[in-house]
């Protein structure tokens, strides 16, 4: 590819600090290598390697609580670049689809006037890389047109919608976090709408379900290898709905599938991670903390390494990985076994002091090598951490084969104006350009890889 320059446009004087609780969750981590946060009504475009804001972006009247780069994996020639696109939807229901580059709004969207809940491109289709995905409050997923701003579809759900997740293996399957439960859809689609309802799902107690108030003569003397997984989990999936007595999804702060894992799914609530198979409808691992120990805030499941990066109250972020365990017994019957998953703790960062102005918001971390993680703080602080391979002496009561990971710390200092000088203007251009360039090497590959698995057959 022939390198070329582009032109930014910098807003003047624009000086960012402290965040608003709507902000919260407005942060993503790009392909390209760019993290997007929401500061109030503005949008910051940082770059982690220099620790500097290369843009701002400036056209929302309410707080920023989403933001969701485009993933930008078409065809491209110089004709029809990459554009660098960002999604960003606001307090009063104004969605956004930038030209980073440019610093400009290419389309604006508005539906209703209630906070946006949820975005996200659609990136396992053909038909179209424009197709942006949103939860308009209080029930209703949208599908737009984000090159247009054109509706395409509208669903409404009887319960309250949170947040989304899609299947990484499958792209039909959709999974909604309700105020009551979950909704799972198999019959998503980009050029209509769901057709059904979706099939509900509740969590409860495995000893508040019905299946678990039968007489003791109705049950088996001679457990099967489910029902001995069911004695080690907490909780189970039932299509019934639970009483109030039971565990249910009020708590669960967030879902999402497991990318690692096929037909896997996580839930995550201040206290525990659940790890739920959804062949067998149960749980098949939990991840607790202990009773001093700090509650969950965020969890990001890792897609090319089955590991856990974990977001405490405290600002320390943890990483547990996966392992496997299977007794001896089930080993040697292949119809009793049941793998029950183990995340094990290997590295932890240093806490941050939480005041009443000072607590950690959220977390992301790099979707291309998953080593980097960013926590973005209230008080406008962004702190990177890159995960190291120990080299040094060996750590005891360590397990064989196992690595020890270290978090190197880098904070970023946003409290600073951006000023559109010709040495900035020069900077950005330059950062941006390695960005779209870095886009045009992984098509590349994946080109290569297409052609040489078409050579195969």
């Amino acid at each position: 590819m022939i390198p070329y320059t582009v032109n930014i446009k910098l807003a003047a004087r624009t000086l960012t600090g402290t965040l608003h609780l709507q902000n919260k969750t407005a942060v993503d981590w790009g392909w390209q290598g760019l993290i997007a946060q929401g500061c109030h009504s503005s949008i910051l475009i940082i770059d982690p390697k220099t620790s500097q804001t290369i843009q701002v972006l400036e056209r929302h009247k309410a707080n920023v609580v989403k933001v969701k780069w485009s993933r930008e994996n078409y065809y491209h020639n110089q004709s029809s670049p990459y554009c660098l696109r960002l999604a960003s939807g606001d307090a009063s229901g104004k969605i956004i689809v930038w030209d980073v580059v440019s610093g400009t709004a290419h389309c604006e969207i508005q539906e209703h006037s209630k906070p946006i809940q949820d975005l996200e491109w659609l990136w396992n289709q053909d038909a179209s890389r424009d197709l942006l995905l949103a939860i308009h409050p209080p029930n209703y997923i949208v599908l737009w047109n984000g090159d247009t701003g054109t509706k395409l579809w509208k669903k409404s759900y009887a319960e309250n919608i949170l947040s989304f997740s899609f299947d990484p293996f499958d792209p039909s399957n959709m999974a909604l976090l309700t105020s009551e439960g979950i909704v799972f859809i198999t019959d998503f689609s980009h050029s209509k709408p769901p057709g059904s309802a979706g099939k509900k799902v509740y969590i409860a107690s495995p000893h508040a379900s019905p299946a678990h108030t039968k007489p003791a003569s109705a049950i088996s003397l001679a457990p099967t290898g489910a029902k001995k997984a069911l004695n080690k989990v907490k909780v189970l999936i039932t299509n019934e709905k639970p009483t109030a007595e039971a565990v249910t999804l009020n708590d669960c702060l967030q879902l999402s599938y497991l990318p690692s894992k096929r037909n896997h799914m996580l839930l995550l609530y201040p206290r525990e991670i659940l790890i739920l198979d959804l062949e067998l409808s149960q749980t098949v691992g939990v991840v607790a903390i202990e009773r001093s120990g700090v509650p969950f805030v965020q969890v990001i499941p890792c897609a090319q390494r089955d590991a856990l990066y974990c977001l405490h109250e405290n600002g320390c972020i943890t990483l547990r990985v996966c392992r496997s365990t299977t007794t001896q017994e089930e080993a040697t019957d292949p119809e009793q076994s049941t793998h029950e998953l183990v995340y094990d703790l290997r590295s932890q960062c240093d806490a941050i002091r939480v005041t009443k102005t000072v607590r950690p918001y959220r977390m992301v971390i790099c979707p291309v090598n998953e080593n980097s993680a960013a926590l973005m703080v209230s008080d406008g602080r962004a702190m990177l951490w890159e995960l190291k391979a120990h080299t040094g002496r060996a750590v005891t009561n360590q397990r064989p084969n196992s690595a020890h990971y270290t978090y190197h710390s880098l904070s970023i200092s946003r409290n600073m104006p951006v000023w559109q000088s010709q040495e900035s203007e020069e900077l950005c251009t330059t950062q941006l350009t390695a960005a779209l360039e870095f886009n045009a090497a992984a098509y590349v590959v994946i080109c290569l890889v297409m052609e040489g698995l078409q050579e195969q057959e």
